[in-house]
């Protein structure tokens, strides 16, 4: 036994027992990898609570009328497609210092569950070209990446570089320059993570509030509960279902004018059930 091991047990016996220890692996310290090289350094938040009870009340109504359960991520990422579609500058990509990178393609990145026998396990996937698929195109696609079936005419299950597949294997200082042909590379960004991420960390928990996103993109959407709360104090009777959101912009893409457009746009979509038929 080593002197680091003697050291881990001697101070887990000074804790009193109950000490459960846990290797960290290569894999679980990519993400952290990837914010480091990759996050942008000066964020901006925008905290938003809009009133999605028009499309609450399709899907609810849709479920019990087919008994088909509609996918709430996959009709707002319709809509943050729809309105970057609209201020594309928002998604848009540095490279060098002087240059920006502003893409037609709305790419949405997002992490879906998937089940591989009694277990379930997170893993990316992009929806290409969002702004140009109708909700229901987009739902469908979602559902078949969480069984694992990918649809021939998605492109999001085309392999990564293989520099990506052998990337946890390279010595740091390889490593340092391919982060750094990623940072300098929009196209490349865009390939491997898309221009824009939604997180739907609110759909796994009830009841309202926020979630502050870490991202690499320089547009990132936040999903956060849905509380429920009258529609009108005049009339508070009726009461409606509001989703907490939060949207993360890079401010040296995105100033406060276009930003504060670009929300009130998705805030509209959002409120009207826009898409959904």
């Amino acid at each position: 036994m080593n002197l680091r091991s003697q050291n881990t047990k001697a101070g887990a016996e000074e804790a009193g027992g109950g000490v459960s220890f846990r290797e960290v692996t290569r894999k679980s310290t990519r993400p952290i990898e990837l914010l480091n090289n990759l996050a942008p350094k000066h964020r901006i938040y925008g905290l938003v609570e809009v009133d999605v009870t028009k499309a609450r009340e399709f899907i609810s109504e849709h479920e019990a009328r087919t008994g088909e359960k509609l996918s709430f991520t996959g009709w707002v990422i319709k809509c943050v497609a729809q309105a970057i579609s609209e201020h594309r500058e928002v998604q848009a990509m540095k490279k060098g210092k002087k240059k920006l990178i502003v893409f037609d393609d709305v790419d949405v990145g997002m992490i879906i569950e998937r089940r591989v026998g009694s277990e379930r396990f997170a893993t990316s996937y992009c929806v290409r070209k969002a702004s140009e698929k109708t909700f229901r195109q987009i739902h469908d696609e979602i559902r078949q990446a969480q069984k694992g079936e990918i649809s021939e005419e998605s492109k999001s299950d085309e392999k990564p570089p293989l520099s990506v597949r052998v990337f946890s294997r390279l010595p740091d200082f390889l490593r340092r320059l391919y982060w750094r042909k990623i940072r300098s590379d929009p196209f490349l960004r865009k390939r491997l993570m898309g221009t824009v991420a939604v997180t739907a960390v609110g759909m796994f928990g009830k009841g309202g509030g926020w979630a502050i996103p870490i991202g690499v993109h320089s547009v990132v959407f936040a999903l956060g509960g849905i509380c429920t709360k009258p529609r009108n104090y005049t009339n508070p009777t009726e009461l409606g279902e509001f989703l907490n959101v939060t949207v993360m912009f890079d401010e040296e893409v995105s100033l406060g004018a276009p930003a504060t457009r670009f929300i009130a746009r998705l805030s509209e979509l959002l409120e009207s059930g826009y898409g959904l038929e």
